[in-house]
């Protein structure tokens, strides 16, 4: 049985962080001369999570942090279960994805916030650079270069996780997120509670994309401080 579960806004935002992650990584560590691109990135970063968070309040019903985000006592109890051919069968995140999604959200959030005050010593600065001490920018600097590491780390962790869902459990996780359609069998969909179809919400996900956009305008040259003219004569 084929179930419509991920929207098109919640794939379209998850490809798009993975180029524009991949993007970062490339102009930021591998390329040179290659940094106002790099910046260019984390806007475009910046703008995904903050339409991330916004979908997770009002988007589709699978999206929404209020329908995959259980409490400790539910992640360990199905964790404890892995193993078992009894386990608990999820339509959309299940308690360990979601604490995931949460770590890997914390940690790009991190790396976008902190691009904000940092600089690259010769030619290009984040908007806020100018506002901020010596110390406070040599942490969001610290707070920059390890986040990357932490995304790495769960980037592996994630492509581990989808190959054994595949081979013990029978869920192609990245096929689900590329057509949107979660293939279940009959035995995985009698031990569903409640099995809804996801809409896409075109009207919704248009709105929400917009109002993304605008609050990083608005951050990054609105309320961002004037540069200071740094020509002697």
């Amino acid at each position: 049985m084929k179930i419509y579960v991920w929207d098109f806004p919640t794939r379209i935002f998850h490809w798009l962080l993975v180029v524009t992650f991949a993007a970062q990584y490339l102009t930021g560590e591998l390329l040179d001369d290659a940094m106002q691109w790099h910046f260019y990135g984390g806007y475009v970063m910046l703008g995904l999570i903050i339409f991330r968070l916004l979908w997770g309040i009002v988007g589709a019903y699978y999206a929404r942090f209020s329908q995959f985000i259980h409490g400790p006592t539910t992640t360990i109890a199905y964790a404890k279960s892995l193993n078992k051919s009894s386990y608990t069968t999820y339509l959309g995140h299940n308690p360990l994805g979601a604490y995931s999604i949460i770590f890997v959200m914390s940690m790009l959030l991190t790396q976008t916030v902190s691009g904000l005050f940092i600089t690259d010593d010769i030619f290009y600065s984040g908007p806020y650079h100018s506002v901020v001490s010596d110390a406070v920018e040599d942490i969001m600097n610290m707070l920059h270069s390890n986040a990357v590491n932490a995304v790495l780390f769960f980037l592996v962790l994630h492509i581990t996780a989808m190959i054994l869902y595949k081979r013990l459990k029978g869920q192609a996780l990245l096929k689900a997120m590329v057509t949107g359609r979660k293939e279940l069998s009959e035995s995985q969909v009698s031990k569903l509670e409640n099995i809804v179809a996801s809409k896409n919400h075109w009207l919704r996900f248009v709105f929400v994309a917009s109002l993304s956009a605008g609050a990083v305008y608005l951050i990054v040259v609105s309320f961002a401080p004037e540069l200071a003219d740094d020509f002697y004569y």
